[in-house]
């Protein structure tokens, strides 16, 4: 009895804990969306739609936990819509191909501790050098059991498509990716890997081959270290080496030693080059300071066969720090960078980048903040040949001030915002430099009403261009009001603005813009809103007597689990 009597509480325990591990648990969210358009117009043939006439959508996010270890999550974002190409016109898609194409985001990806199975579109990444933002339609796997670090992705970056000159279609060949690493740490923190990446069109994919399009080949290996020394301070390094075949119907040859050694695994002939990138950065964090650098040489030869597009032939430096004082309430941060390219001699000129960013926020009072942007970009090259000179200047000014009145039955919020944005570049059939600036100011008061659901703002801006081809001023003003009703479910808001945008030589042009919403919960975790909105553009002599209106209508639903 004795035992019994000891035994029991422990004994509910792990049965409460059994049963709460093999629960099943739904978290994440669904949502359709809905949008009808349409629009006429008057005097302005030349008008062409914002957006297509009927537009739905859905967005999945969700994760199914399966006991304490166990979990399925699900990703799907799918639409009416043509999806994204890179194409002057696109074909007309199967079911299969819609769901094959990796610019949707289809997946399905089941986890268990250690070890995730990926289906559908995925976008690995490994490093900067490798591979980080091409998706993929396929299948993958990840395992890191204690420190051993094993991933794996193979699939579909681009769907076979055959030219039609008459639909204005040039085409494109089915193109493949095989990703994968291997190595020793965690996949979020510190580890040591060797990473592979090889790109592949299949020329076959297609009956005609794609018009002003050449397949390619492609293969990249790098080592990749990513760890932490004495808590504070972070290192990352990484070194890649690539051969790339830019067309592999060219018949050209090489004779290079290399060509032996690489010649099984990728199709080498006269369009193919090899070449190598570094990347290397350090940091530390401290609570009070940081500070951290970078470099990073990418050769005129190198491309990374995971990444849709990089510059090359180039070298960075740069330099970044954070400063945090008076308690907190004073934030100062900072970036300086610099890039060279043509490093290779191959081109006419030299060119340099300058990057400069500072920011600085102040928590004066409890009351009153002010924050402080500045940003510089310069670029230029070696040259002093007029018709190939390059020189250019961008400097950018931010000031916001913000102030908070709190009184026992309203609440008032005022930002403030100026902003000045300057654009200096060489002008080489004048020989002269062009300058185009804008400058911006902005007020915003927000009045909550402490005792009853109702929110009030105001808002305005006044915008000045200044540009070589000619200026433009806008002055926008608007109000906004929102209220809440049925025990605070339903949310009833209006928007309300007038825009004049006015160009020297014309007459004045009008936008106006009436914003109704209608949200409601139907329950803690799912809500419905509605949205109707409608633009008037009335133009002066800049555009004579043309008129056009726009009626836009959204309905969505969102369950929340």
């Amino acid at each position: 009895m004795i035992v019994c009597l000891f035994a029991t509480p422990w004994s509910l325990a792990a049965q409460e804990k059994e049963e709460d591990n093999s629960k099943v648990k739904l978290t994440g969210s669904i949502g359709f969306f809905y949008d009808y358009y349409n629009f006429s117009q008057k005097n302005y043939n030349s008008f062409r739609p914002r957006y297509p006439e009927h537009l739905w959508r859905i967005n999945a996010q969700m994760n199914i936990h399966l006991g304490k270890h166990f979990s399925i999550p699900l990703s799907v974002n799918a639409t009416n819509q043509d999806v994204l190409y890179t194409l002057p016109s696109v074909p007309e898609e199967s079911a299969l191909d819609y769901l094959q194409n990796p610019a949707n985001n289809i997946s399905i990806n089941p986890k268990y501790k250690w070890a995730q199975v990926f289906l559908g579109t995925q976008t690995p990444f490994y490093s900067k050098l490798s591979t980080g933002d091409i998706p993929i339609f396929g299948v993958g796997i990840e395992l890191n059991p204690g420190k051993f670090l094993f991933s794996a992705t193979t699939g579909k970056s681009q769907r076979a498509i055959e030219p039609n000159v008459s639909l204005n279609i040039p085409g494109a060949y089915e193109q493949n990716i095989i990703a994968t690493r291997i190595g020793i740490g965690t996949i979020e923190g510190s580890k040591f890997t060797l990473n592979a990446i090889r790109i592949k069109d299949d020329v076959t994919s297609v009956s005609t081959q794609p018009i002003g399009l050449q397949p390619i080949e492609g293969i990249t290996f790098s080592p990749y270290a990513e760890f932490k020394v004495f808590k504070k301070i972070q290192i990352s390094t990484e070194t890649a080496a690539s051969v790339f075949t830019s067309d592999v119907l060219n018949t050209g040859t090489l004779e290079e030693d290399f060509v032996n050694s690489v010649k099984d695994i990728i199709n080498i002939n006269a369009s193919s080059t090899a070449d190598f990138a570094h990347n290397s950065r350090i940091d530390w964090k401290g609570e009070i300071f940081q500070i951290g650098g970078e470099l990073q040489y990418i050769g005129p030869g190198f491309l990374p066969v995971g990444y849709r597009f990089i510059e090359r032939d180039i070298l960075d430096y740069k330099l970044n720090t954070a400063l945090k004082i008076l308690k907190n309430k004073l934030n100062l941060t900072g970036s300086f960078g610099i890039r060279t390219n043509n490093l290779s001699d191959t081109k006419l000129s030299t060119a340099r980048r300058v990057i400069t960013n500072a920011n600085a926020f102040a928590q004066i009072n409890d009351a009153f903040s002010l924050n402080i942007n500045f940003s510089n970009f310069g670029f230029n090259n070696d040259t002093n040949l007029l018709n190939q000179r390059i020189e250019l200047v961008n400097n950018s000014l931010t000031i916001t001030p913000s102030y908070t009145i709190k009184a026992e039955k309203y609440l008032h919020l005022i930002n403030a915002n100026a902003s000045y944005n300057s654009f200096e570049q060489f002008d080489v059939i004048n020989n002269a430099f062009a300058k185009a600036e804008n400058t911006t100011y902005s007020l915003n008061y927000n009045l909550t009403f402490l005792q009853l659901p109702l929110n009030l703002g105001l808002q305005g801006v006044y915008l000045e261009n200044e540009l070589p081809t000619g200026d433009f001023n806008m002055l926008n003003y608007g109000l906004i009001a929102s209220y809440k009703l049925l025990n605070k479910k339903l949310t009833p808001s209006l928007g309300f603005n007038i825009a004049h945008i006015d160009k020297p030589g014309f007459t004045t042009d009008y936008r106006t813009d009436l914003n109704l919403r209608i949200g409601y919960k139907i329950s803690k975790k799912l809500q419905c809103r509605v949205q109707y909105r409608y633009t008037n553009l009335t133009y002066g002599s800049s555009r004579q007597e043309a008129l056009l209106n726009q009626n836009r209508v959204q309905f969505s639903i969102n369950q929340r689990f």
